[in-house]
C-alpha cells in the first residue's frame, strides 16, 4: 500500500508502519472523513456522496446518517445540508427548491424576482409562467405589425381583430381609444364604460357597441364597414361621425345619441328608434342614405340629407319635429306631411 500524506483529521486514521503519515481508508465510521465512498455519522465525506456536511458533496440533506446539517462547504442545500453541488433543481438551493427563495429561480417561480419572468408575474410584459418568451397575461400580439400596434393601444388581437373588451383588467379603456391602421377593430363598452373618445377611422372595419351611459365622447368610425350600436340608455352622448364605405348606426337606447350625427361614404343607414334618441342634428351625405326616426320624439333637431338618394321615415310620435330637408337627387319621405325643404 502506498502512503498518502494528509493532515491528521481525527478518529478513523491509523499510522503506517514507518510512523510518518496517515492513511485514508475507503470508508469511515462515525466522524471519520474519507476520500471516497459513503460516509456515515456526523463527519460525512470529502468529495463523497452520502454525507450531508461534505465539501463539494452531494447528499440527502438532513439525513442523520449522512452527518449533521450545517457542516457543508460550497454545498447547496437547505440550511447547508445536502443538495447538489450546483444548487440547481431538487431541494438544492437557498430557502427553496432549485434556487434562491423560490422554486426554480431567484425570488420567483421559474424566473428572477417574479413568477415566470424578470421582476413581475409573467416577465417584463412578455413572459409567462415558464419564462420571458411565453404567453403574457393578456394574450400575445400576433407576428404582424398591426397586432403589435393593437397591443400597444391597449387592445388584444383575437383572430386578426383588434379587440377592446373594455372594463376588463387587460383593457380598462379609461381614456381615449384609437384603433390602429390596417386591422379590423371591435370595441365593446359596458355600462358606464368608455368615457373617452373612440377613433376607429383607420381600421379596415369597425364595430362599436355601447351599453347604458357608455361612450360619453364622440365616436369616429371608418373602414370598409362601419357599425355603431348605441343600445344602452343615454349611450353615445357625444354623437357619431361615420365615414366608412358602408355605415350602419343604430340608436335604440332611450335618450341615446344626443350628440350630432353625421354620416358619409357610399351608404348610410341611421336608425334613431329609441325614445328621445338623436335629439341633436342628423346630417347624411352618402351616395345612398336611409334615415329612420320613429322612436317617439326622436330626431328633434334639424335633419339634413344630400347625395344621390335619400329615404326618410319620420312616422313616430313627434319625430323630426324641426322638419326635414332633402337636397339629394332623389328624395322619399314618410309621411308626406313632414315639413321638408329642398
Amino acid at each position: 500500500m502506498v502512503a498518502v500524506l494528509v493532515p491528521l483529521l481525527g478518529g478513523g486514521c491509523r499510522v503506517d508502519r514507518s510512523g510518518l503519515s496517515a492513511l485514508i481508508s475507503s470508508s469511515g465510521g462515525a466522524g471519520a472523513p474519507v476520500l471516497s465512498g459513503s460516509g456515515s455519522g456526523s463527519g460525512g465525506g470529502l468529495l463523497a456522496s452520502g454525507g450531508s456536511g461534505g465539501a463539494l458533496a452531494t447528499g440527502t440533506g438532513g439525513d442523520p446518517s449522512g452527518g449533521a446539517a450545517g457542516d457543508a462547504v460550497d454545498a447547496a442545500g437547505s440550511g447547508g445540508g445536502g443538495g447538489s453541488a450546483t444548487g440547481s433543481g431538487g431541494s438544492g438551493g437557498i430557502s427553496g427548491t432549485g434556487g434562491i427563495n423560490a422554486t426554480g429561480g431567484i425570488n420567483g417561480t421559474g424566473g428572477i424576482v417574479g413568477t415566470g419572468g424578470i421582476s413581475g408575474t409573467g416577465g417584463t410584459g412578455k413572459g409567462g409562467t415558464s419564462g420571458i418568451t411565453t404567453t403574457p397575461p393578456c394574450g400575445p400580439p400576433d407576428a404582424d405589425a398591426a397586432c403589435v400596434a393593437c397591443a400597444a393601444a391597449g387592445g388584444a388581437c383575437e383572430n386578426g381583430v383588434c379587440t377592446f373588451a373594455c372594463g376588463s383588467a387587460c383593457a380598462p379603456c379609461t381614456g381615449p381609444i384609437t384603433c390602429p391602421l390596417g386591422i379590423a377593430c371591435k370595441v365593446t363598452c359596458p355600462a358606464g364604460g368608455c368615457p373617452g373618445a373612440i377613433d376607429c377611422r383607420n381600421a379596415s372595419t369597425c364595430s362599436v357597441t355601447c351599453a347604458d351611459n357608455a361612450c360619453g365622447k364622440q365616436i369616429q368610425c371608418g373602414g370598409s364597414t362601419c357599425t355603431v350600436t348605441c343600445s344602452g340608455a343615454n349611450s353615445c352622448a357625444g354623437g357619431v361621425a361615420a365615414t366608412g364605405a358602408m355605415n350602419t348606426i343604430t340608436c335604440s337606447g332611450m335618450g341615446s345619441c344626443k350628440g350630432p350625427m353625421t354620416c358619409g361614404g357610399n351608404n348610410c343607414d341611421v336608425e334613431c328608434t329609441g325614445p328621445t334618441s338623436c335629439t341633436s342634428t342628423v346630417t347624411l351625405s352618402a351616395g345612398t342614405n336611409k334615415i329612420s326616426c320613429h322612436g317617439g320624439n326622436s330626431c328633434a333637431g334639424d335633419v339634413r340629407c344630400s347625395g344621390n338618394a335619400c329615404t326618410t321615415d319620420c312616422s313616430g310620435t313627434k319625430d323630426c319635429a324641426s322638419g326635414y330637408c332633402c337636397f339629394a337627387a332623389s328624395c322619399q319621405t314618410t309621411p308626406m306631411t313632414v315639413p321638408t325643404c329642398h
